[in-house]
């Protein structure tokens, strides 16, 4: 994996803890972060697709 992968994958999981978290202890806009985090779960898929495929 490259550093972009590996970095949009690393800030996706700290969204998706921050989001789970934060919806536990009704933290506001935690419905926003949590989409945030899939975003960025999606950029690390299509990152590592990319990646791949040159190979």
């Amino acid at each position: 994996m490259t550093k972009k992968v590996k970095m949009a994958f690393a800030i996706g999981l700290q969204l998706a803890m921050i989001g789970s978290i934060g919806s536990f202890v009704n933290w506001p806009y935690m419905k926003e972060v949590l989409i945030a985090a899939g975003i960025f779960f999606g950029i690390a898929i299509i990152l590592f697709i990319i990646d791949n495929s040159k190979d």
